[in-house]
């Protein structure tokens, strides 16, 4: 390896000019779909009972330098903003409903698992105010806090958001040292040109020689998720007829734009997709085990038992 290569650590490097995108000939505009994925993406839609809304969240704004103390946590401002932002979910999810059907809403939080260097875990610390926020929305309906799956024991854990691996930020960056080291010296630092050239996997073949997971397999693991999560909603609401589940999966960038370009949008991946801190999207499924998202006030279906939708 380098000796004298940055530190590098996950996140996304994105300290860049606001029409950086738009110079790429990439917009919303110019597409037809898209170009970023925003908190106002994540609309709480309670469905019919024996339905499930899965969330996909980007964590909140987090400290990088490696000089602070609290690296790789969310500062005080972006924990109250995510807190907020997951609070008016769960408020409005809940308004739409009646005294009865509150009591039958069930919730579970999970979590990327990834480390900042040896700091703060922002994905996980995202998912544990969205629990926050849920709890005391059950508070105020009256609905114990057991409705949460993560407080009764059901799942393994200590009550916190089940940590999920195959949600982490990608893997080469931790993995792949070889890698790492060709990029580093290809682009200098981990920059935003350096995310680009990862994203659209511009080094193929040195990737796949090295072994380091590429944007595809990211992808991948993406939606095995999903089919996994959709698959434990299928399984609940066999055990539990007449009830609403809310998964609430907070990730990364990493995880989400790879996987809305490719399996949602059909798009290469040259296709800049953008995702807000704190924005992402919600995977409906209902009764019938049919997925579908809303994103850009369009309807795309999702797979859950297959591997490409929209084909």
């Amino acid at each position: 390896m380098n000796p004298n290569k940055p530190n590098v650590g996950g996140g996304r490097y994105e300290d860049a000019e606001p029409n950086f995108y738009e110079e790429l000939g990439e917009t919303a505009e110019t597409s037809g779909l898209p170009d970023k994925l925003t908190k106002e993406d994540i609309q709480p839609k309670p469905g019919d009972p024996e339905s499930t809304q899965i969330i996909l969240q980007r964590h909140g704004a987090y400290e990088r330098s490696r000089d602070s103390e609290n690296v790789g946590s969310l500062p005080p401002e972006s924990a109250q903003a995510e807190y907020e932002a997951a609070l008016k979910y769960f408020e409005s999810y809940f308004a739409f409903l009646n005294e009865e059907e509150r009591q039958n809403v069930e919730i579970i939080i999970v979590s990327s698992d990834t480390q900042y260097f040896e700091g703060g875990r922002r994905s996980l610390e995202t998912a544990s105010l969205a629990q926050r926020a849920a709890e005391e929305v059950l508070k105020k309906y009256g609905i114990p806090t057991e409705n949460i799956i993560n407080n009764t024991g059901r799942l393994s854990g200590d009550g916190q958001p089940r940590t999920m691996p195959k949600l982490r930020e990608p893997n080469f960056l931790n993995e792949s040292p070889d890698f790492l080291d060709f990029m580093l010296e290809k682009y200098g630092d981990v920059n935003l040109d350096f995310w680009l050239a990862f994203e659209e996997d511009r080094h193929k073949d040195m990737r796949e020689q090295m072994g380091a997971e590429g944007p595809d397999e990211i992808a991948d693991r993406t939606a095995f998720t999903i089919r996994v999560l959709a698959r434990y909603a299928e399984a609940f609401h066999k055990a539990s007829p007449g009830k609403r589940l809310i998964i609430w999966g907070s990730t990364h960038y990493d995880t989400i734009s790879p996987f809305v370009k490719r399996d949602v949008f059909g798009e290469p991946k040259e296709k800049q997709l953008l995702v807000d801190y704190g924005g992402g999207l919600t995977i409906d499924i209902d009764p019938e085990g049919m997925a579908t998202t809303e994103l850009g006030d369009k309807k795309y279906n999702v797979a859950v038992k297959r591997e490409m939708p929209n084909s």
